[in-house]
């Protein structure tokens, strides 16, 4: 099985190289006479939807840091998002806010990833390299998103400008445990058309030590048969029709393969779980004065097989999501825009799991208008989306938020909105268990926030506190059912309350620049009702939510040096619902180093990371040890945008 994996890896990267090779050519040759102006069009659902809410965006400098780690690394180091990691190459979730995976949306230029049977991504085969853009949207966005965005949203966006010339760029990195992977990358940028091309192979045989704390006679012990290979395409195409309309055109396809471990040295695994993605989109944007409008459709296929030969598992799902959506934007008063959007969604899945095929679809309306006032000082967005599902039925969901300067460095943001998540497909049809008439998850959250910036000569500083409650009511748990069977119920009522905290301070001058922030998020997340008998979990923190945690860094850097040291605090979670049990709080840091060669054409740039720098031993989840101390180093090669010369 080995052999044929990578024999179909080494066709899949010699064919992208060859595709690579080929927008290269094409791009070099062509003519170009026409000059115009470059067009930049921002998402403005993207924009309306952040009104009022606490926002966090990766910066360039952490993004090359983390160009050859996943998005669950970057989140997990640089925001107050808390990663539920099963390991190096396993599955990796969201879980902040006092929430779930399935409650949060992951939006990829604006299209959600969600896989429609599970109601989540994984965040562990998305690389960092893919995206320009990385952003987290805090608070409740139901009428922007739609099902999932509960407790916040998270942005991965492609940004293509035009007449930014020839630029192609590869990677290389190795690390630990047999780790290898590289990516390489060619952008041609003309005046009227973009073509970017990214392909990406991941590998490791994942081997790593760890130390059993269970085990007294032998503590010291190595992981095994965990090996993963992800690759993986995407390919994005922009023609600017005239100074007014621009079209888009995107395809990322991805193939992953897993070993998944068992923890017992007597037994080896011959477990396997291969997740495959194809996903294609198109859009039409539109700009005037008065009037913006967006078309945009989606086409995604996502399959996943588990193969468990010992206990004779050998199960196959796949399912095919369509998605339309047409977003109109009008400019009737220099205070205030409306904004009308119409989103239709249909997800079949195929699975022996099921007693056959099933769909699930859904079409909304969302009317919001956005006003301005006090010379723009004040901001509110107002939004309500009505929705239709074919199976269920839900209320009208909608959203205030505000954004006021009281001060000229201080902003205050606030949001309330009534916020919903319709039950997956599994939750609905899984055989033996599925409940057809479980009810969606519903409820309200309330979120402020203050946020102080100001620059001093060389010095700048930021610092944010923000506060937020939510009670989500008809909260789904799987029980145990007929014949012992798990069985999702609509159960619990949940309160989710906290506070974060962000402080960052830098200082530059001449070729030196000094940075340190920290990041801090205190959860409550408990159950205030629950309907099964004999449950002990009432006003219990719920599983797998860390009451305190805490990132911090220190950054230094000299011309073209920059060096990061992190350090990540994680506090108690509890992994039984009555609290009885738990996962000690852990500590661990990191220490990474970048610097680049500015040579003639082209740029190189060296890289080096130590993780764990303590040999800390820790668990994120129960039974999935993380590794001790390990290294990553590599380096990426880049070459100088190249123009052409003007024709007339």
């Amino acid at each position: 099985m080995t052999d044929k994996r990578m024999a179909y890896g080494v066709t899949f990267f010699v064919r992208s190289l060859i595709l690579l090779c080929f927008f290269y050519s094409s791009s070099y040759f062509a003519q170009d006479t026409i000059s115009l102006k470059d067009v930049e069009i921002s998402s403005s659902k993207i924009q309306l939807s952040q009104i009022g809410k606490k926002t966090e965006a990766i910066d360039s400098t952490v993004k090359e840091q983390f160009k050859n780690n996943s998005i669950a690394e970057v989140l997990g180091y640089n925001s107050s998002v808390f990663i539920k990691s099963y390991g190096p190459g396993g599955l990796a979730t969201t879980g902040f806010r006092g929430g779930n995976a399935s409650q949060t949306a992951l939006l990829w230029n604006g299209f959600n990833l969600q896989n429609a049977m599970l109601g989540q991504a994984d965040l562990a085969l998305m690389p960092a390299v893919l995206f320009e853009d990385i952003g987290i949207e805090y608070g409740g966005s139901s009428s922007a998103w739609g099902s999932g965005a509960m407790v916040g949203s998270i942005h991965l966006n492609n940004k293509l400008n035009f007449d930014k010339g020839l630029v192609s760029k590869l990677n290389f990195g190795a690390g630990s445990y047999g780790s290898l992977n590289g990516s390489a990358a060619v952008l041609v940028s003309q005046k009227r058309f973009v073509s970017s091309t990214k392909i990406y192979i991941n590998n490791s045989q994942n081997n790593f030590r760890y130390r059993d704390t269970l085990d007294k006679e032998n503590r010291n012990k190595r992981q095994k048969d965990s090996e993963y290979y992800f690759k993986g395409l995407m390919q994005e195409f922009r023609f600017l029709l005239n100074p007014k309309q621009i079209v888009s055109v995107n395809a990322w396809l991805t193939t992953n393969q897993r070993h998944l471990p068992v923890y017992n040295a007597g037994y080896k695994s011959k477990t396997y779980q291969d997740d495959d993605a194809i996903r294609l989109t198109a859009n039409w944007k539109y700009i005037g004065k008065q009037f913006n409008s967006v078309i945009r459709g989606g086409y995604f296929i996502d399959r996943i097989d588990y193969i468990d030969s010992i206990r004779s598992i050998f199960s196959k799902s796949k399912t095919n999501t369509f998605m339309f959506e047409n977003e109109n934007y009008f400019n009737l008063h220099k205070n205030h825009q409306l904004n009308v959007a119409v989103n239709v969604l249909s997800s079949k899945a195929f699975t022996e799991n099921y007693t056959s095929s099933k769909t699930l679809s859904r079409a909304s309306l969302l009317l919001g208008n956005k006003f301005t006032f006090l010379k723009e000082k004040l901001v509110v967005y107002v939004s309500a989306r009505a929705e239709y599902f074919s199976v269920g039925s839900l209320p009208v969901t909608g959203n205030v938020s505000a954004e006021y300067k009281l001060l000229r460095h201080i902003n205050a943001k606030i949001n309330a909105a009534k916020v919903y998540r319709q039950p997956t497909l599994n939750e609905l049809y899984w055989t033996p268990g599925g409940n057809a008439n479980l009810k969606p998850e519903q409820g309200y959250t309330y979120e402020g926030e203050l946020n102080y910036s100001r620059k001093i000569g060389n010095l700048s500083f930021f610092v944010s506190a923000s506060v937020y409650s939510r009670v989500v009511n008809n909260w789904i748990l799987w029980v145990p059912g007929a014949n012992g069977n798990p069985s999702p119920v609509n159960i619990q009522s949940v309160w989710s309350r906290g506070t974060e905290t962000s402080w960052k301070i830098n200082y530059r001058k001449n070729k030196w620049r000094v940075g340190t922030g920290i990041i801090t998020a205190y959860v409550l997340s408990t159950v205030q009702a629950n309907t099964q008998e004999n449950d002990n979990s009432l006003n219990k923190q719920l599983i797998y939510t860390p009451r305190y945690t805490v990132n911090g860094h220190v950054s230094m850097g000299y011309m073209n040096t920059d060096l990061i040291f992190y350090q990540q605090y994680s506090g108690y979670r509890f992994t039984t619902s009555d609290n009885l049990n738990w996962l000690t709080p852990y500590s661990v840091s990191s220490l990474r180093l970048n610097h680049k060669l500015d040579l003639k054409d082209i740029v190189v740039t060296l890289f080096g990371a130590c993780n764990n720098v303590f040999n800390t031993n820790y668990t994120v989840m129960a039974g999935k040890p993380m590794p001790l101390r390990n290294y990553e180093f590599g380096l990426s090669i880049q070459t100088k945008p190249i123009k052409r010369n003007k024709s007339t």
